[in-house]
């Protein structure tokens, strides 16, 4: 549930009343307005999909689709956070069972969940009921733990983190680099990925100490043992920089933008063609149309 507010009307979503707009979402989440967009991640120098990442939005019957900037003054509020994490995850558990059924090759798919969400009595369960209740297995979701919350303020989240690991769920650390996704959280918490924020991005290559701030992070994670994935790739020149690490992926506009229905992120196959044609090798500048 990233707060960009890219394309958003902003100002007009929100009623008056804070209470107001409380009902109004969950109104919405009732009424089957909010939906999800898919994002691939992808091996740089191949441009081969490895996994995916789900994006909620609204479509508001007034101002047509909405990013969670235009609502991210209901992620205040716990109920509403936990309602839209359930919702986020039955939905993204329903759409890779259709995809599968439809012969669609394996991708994990990423869901942000506030790590209060996820230290809620019962969460590791109820992820396990959805997944059965959609004859999923728990590795398709990866549960990436928003920036947004203190992890090192809570002392159970290694047990938590632990417990998601042995049912098949990976877990991953966001935005490192901004907020609270800091050093002291990788040290106790097992994380299976870490996706480097895209502000640590943003000037490499083109500035000196970018490069260095940028390469001993990739450094350090690496030793680690941890997967790798880079947000905010938006040019050329940073798709080509990351390509030199082979291991690291990458996610951003210029490889694919954010799309309604897993089989339309660029690269998804059916898993009967990749047997039969094998990975193919895609152009660096995948997503220039997408």
């Amino acid at each position: 549930m990233k707060r960009t507010t890219h394309g958003s009307p902003v100002a007009n979503v929100a009623p008056n009343s804070t209470h107001a707009f409380r009902h109004r979402v969950l109104n919405g989440l009732a009424a089957g307005e909010f939906c999800i967009a898919y994002q691939g991640i992808y091996r740089v120098d191949s441009g081969e999909l490895t996994q995916m990442e789900a994006l909620i939005r609204w479509r508001h019957p007034e101002y047509g689709v909405m990013l969670p900037g235009a609502f991210c003054e209901a992620f205040k509020d716990a109920e509403i956070m936990r309602e839209l994490t359930w919702f986020v995850l039955n939905a993204v558990a329903s759409e890779i069972a259709a995809w599968r059924a439809r012969g669609g090759a394996h991708y994990a798919v990423a869901v942000n969940v506030p790590p209060s969400v996820a230290a809620l009595p019962g969460f590791t369960e109820r992820l396990e009921s959805i997944c059965r209740e959609h004859g999923v297995a728990p590795d398709c979701i990866q549960l990436e733990l928003l920036e947004s919350e203190d992890l090192t303020r809570m002392p159970t989240m290694p047990k938590i983190v632990r417990r998601l690991k042995n049912k098949g769920v990976s877990v991953a650390m966001d935005d490192f680099g901004t907020g609270y996704s800091c050093l002291a959280a990788l040290g106790p918490i097992d994380f299976g990925t870490v996706k480097i924020a895209k502000e640590l991005l943003s000037e490499a290559p083109r500035c000196p100490n970018a490069r260095i701030v940028f390469s001993s992070v990739l450094a350090l994670l690496t030793r680690l043992k941890v997967a790798i994935v880079v947000e905010g790739v938006e040019t050329a020149a940073q798709a080509q920089w990351i390509a030199q690490w082979p291991h690291v992926l990458a996610q951003g506009f210029f490889l694919a933008r954010p799309t309604f229905g897993i089989d339309n992120v660029p690269g998804a196959r059916l898993a009967s063609a990749m047997a039969r044609r094998g990975p193919a090798r895609r152009d660096i500048r995948l997503a220039d149309a997408a």
